[in-house]
């Protein structure tokens, strides 16, 4: 594939407008963050969060201390700043696979191209996770969405070989998948968020923000849900 993301076309509802729109919500949470939902109590296992596109692992921390609350183990990504599928935190995402799920397989939780990343490890060990919880993440190719220049940028410096195989991104895990989205999304065409549901793959839709999903009451209740829930 020769292009990841690409621009949204004219008239659009995505571009600068809808990147101000995302700014002024993830502002407004961070100062004044939403309460949590009740939740169902959680089993203890280890939740892997990874934040998405051009963030950090501070982003997931309203997150994280919601998961925790609800009683699981969480671990963050050890993402300083989310540049892309590079190989060197590819490598160390596999890496925090392989530990963290040696006792018991793990879930893995991404927001936005960190669901991106959630799926890619679903394929490559599927048997070390139990759950892939994807927050506001595009699994059609090449993503509409106006940081596509941010993506062009720093796409030299990503894994070559990783970028040719999305379609490995697209087609469903063998593991539960909870696909959040938002028709409110100004960052992402909510639409290529969707995945085929089945049995074990289910699109779950809420309001708000893309920037906001993990502090997203909704979202965090949805979460809690699919966590909670047993492998059919």
């Amino acid at each position: 594939m020769s292009e990841a993301a690409t621009l949204p076309p004219k008239g659009s509802q995505l571009g600068l407008h809808s990147v101000g729109r995302e700014a002024v919500a993830f502002w407004a949470c961070v100062l004044k963050p939403p309460p949590f939902p009740e939740a169902p109590q959680g089993d203890g296992h280890t939740v892997l969060v990874i934040p998405g596109f051009l963030a950090a692992d501070w982003t997931t921390g309203r997150l994280r201390t919601f998961l925790r609350g609800a009683g699981y183990r969480t671990e963050t990504a050890r993402i300083a700043f989310n540049a892309g599928p590079t190989s060197r935190m590819l490598a160390k995402l596999d890496d925090s696979v392989i530990r963290l799920s040696r006792d018991q397989p793990i879930s893995v939780i991404g927001q936005s191209l960190g669901g991106i990343l959630a799926r890619s490890l679903a394929a490559r060990h599927g048997v070390r996770i139990r759950h892939v919880v994807t927050l506001g993440s595009p699994i059609r190719f090449p993503v509409t969405t106006p940081l596509q220049p941010f993506a062009a940028m720093l796409k030299p410096f990503q894994d070559a070989a990783w970028l040719a195989d999305l379609d490995h991104v697209s087609r469903a895990p063998s593991v539960p998948v909870t696909a959040v989205y938002s028709h409110d999304d100004g960052v992402v065409d909510w639409r290529q968020c969707l995945q085929d549901e089945t049995g074990i793959h289910r699109n779950v839709r809420i309001d708000g923000a893309h920037a906001t999903m993990g502090s997203n009451p909704q979202a965090q209740a949805a979460i809690a849900q699919a966590l909670a829930e047993r492998t059919p």
